[in-house]
Formats: C-alpha cells, structure tokens, sequence
C-alpha cells in the first residue's frame, strides 16, 4: 500500500464510508476504488483516468485534490507519449476535413447564387407581361360613382342615456388579510459535523433538498428508515412529506452544492461550506397537533 493510498483510506474510514458508499458517491466501480488504496494500478484503463479517479476519491472524503495530487505526484504513473501522440494527432484531421468542406461550398455557392438571380428574373418578366397583357384587353376603365351615406351624429339626449346606463358603480375591494409564518426553526448544539435544530409551531414538516450541483445525499427519519439516499444531479429537486416523523437526520456528502429548505424556508448549515465539506442536519420536530 502506498503512501497515498493509506492517506486516502484513513479519510475514508473518518468519514464512516464503506467502499460501497464512496463507489454510490462517485460512480467508481469499487475494484478501481480498492485498487487506488492498494496502489495497484495496472488495473486502470489509463493513467489520465488514475489521476481523475483520485481527483473524485479524495473530493468525496473532504481533501484537497490537487494538493494530493502535487505532494504524491511520484507515485502516481506519468502520462504515455502514445497518448498524447494521439490527442495531437486527431486536430489536424479535423482541420482537413473542414477545409474541404470549405472548399466545396466555394465551388457550389456561385452556381447557387446565378441559378437564384436567373429564377427572379423569370417571375419578374413573367409578372410584368401578364400586366401588359391585362392592359390590353381592357383599354378603356368606366369609373363607377358609389353613393356615399352620410351618419348623423346622435343626439345629446341619446348619448347622455347611453352613457348611464353604461356606466357601472365602482365596487370596493376588501383588504385581504396576509397571514404570517409563525413556525420556528432554532439552531442548537454542533457536535462534530452534525448540527442540531429545533422545528417547533407549526404542524407540518416538509423538507426540499435542491442540488445546484452533483452531491449525495441521505435523509433517515427517527425509526433509520431510508427516505432519501442517492446522488442528485444538478438542477434536481427532491421534496419529502416528514409531517408523521418525530426526527429526521439528513447527511450531505458535498455541503457547497445542496440548500436545504422546511417548508420553503432556508436553513443554514451550522458550519460553513468552506470549513466542513459534509455535514449532517439533525432536525427535532415539535408537532402541534
């Protein structure tokens, strides 16, 4: 075992992640996630994806990817000239074959172009000797005088009754009354990385969890029923009903990129984003019913 993959394995086990977890959180197959802590890499498809493995290893438990990957950068396989031949040899096909598409539209846009103008100068001269033609068959044009109605402007009686009764007493809108929310979210004790709450006056409890970006997230009621446990894409948004539970415990594996919200109210984490990447919410439900 490596010195890194000893370094990643103990942050590993502080998290309290099996391997299964972490390949739930990141996607890595577990083999390749064993084989990272083993130093074992000739089971990698290739030494960019060892170094991208790693990079999401160490994010999910809470250390700094590119400061590991800098400190052990001896131990880890250098980049492949084959590799990198190849990465550069794919851009100047490209370049090819969209000069040659370039080229063949050089060569078609002008014939394009004259068959267009050819075309408009058909239906121009066609429009023009149907109009000479309509001409000549009518020489002369009788004008046809159309007698003209002349409205007589209604009367002031008239208009005046038209107009009562049109008119429409105004009707008075009554005020609504807006009601404010009285719930009451208290933040309590911070143990470790889990912050306590205290939801109190109200007698529902709604919980949203909207992902501004890739996070694993678990909500687990007073019983250790699993509601929630997976990874939310980005943009997701998950509602649970947690009305009928006493407690619920959420645990965010990537705190920066989820919000949390009871009953569309935001709660803050107890400790910042920046100082614990994954933290758990202990919520206390105080029903009013």
């Amino acid at each position: 075992m490596t010195e890194l993959g000893t370094r990643l394995k103990e942050a590993r086990l502080a998290k309290g992640y099996s391997l299964e977890d972490l390949q739930e959180m990141t996607k890595i197959q577990k083999r390749y996630l064993s084989g990272i802590e083993e130093g074992n890499y000739s089971m990698m498809p290739g030494s960019f994806y060892i170094r991208a493995f790693i990079k999401q290893y160490a994010d999910a438990v809470g250390l700094n990817s590119d400061e590991l990957l800098e400190s052990y950068k001896q131990e880890l396989p250098s980049t492949s000239s084959e590799e990198m031949q190849q990465t550069m040899t794919s851009a100047p096909t490209r370049r090819r074959s969209i000069t040659k598409s370039s080229n063949r539209m050089g060569e078609v846009l002008p014939m394009v172009t004259v068959a267009v103008i050819i075309i408009i100068g058909i239906v121009i001269f066609w429009l023009l000797y149907q109009n000479l033609m309509m001409k000549d068959n009518n020489p002369t044009e009788t004008q046809t005088d159309q007698p003209v109605s002349i409205e007589e402007p209604e009367t002031k009686d008239e208009t005046s009754a038209v107009d009562s009764e049109t008119e429409e007493e105004p009707i008075e809108e009554e005020p609504v009354e807006v009601v404010e929310p009285t719930q009451t979210i208290e933040m309590g004790k911070i143990d470790g990385e889990t912050t306590n709450y205290t939801l109190s006056e109200t007698d529902t409890f709604s919980l949203k969890i909207v992902a501004r970006g890739r996070a694993w997230v678990g909500v687990k009621n007073q019983s250790g029923a699993e509601m929630l446990g997976r990874e939310l894409a980005e943009g997701e948004t998950v509602t649970l009903d947690l009305s009928d539970a006493q407690t619920a415990r959420i645990r965010v594996g990537a705190s920066p990129q989820i919000d949390v919200f009871i009953n569309d109210e935001k709660v803050e984490y107890g400790i910042p984003t920046t100082d614990r990447f994954t933290q758990n919410m202990m919520i206390q439900f105080s029903n009013q019913q």
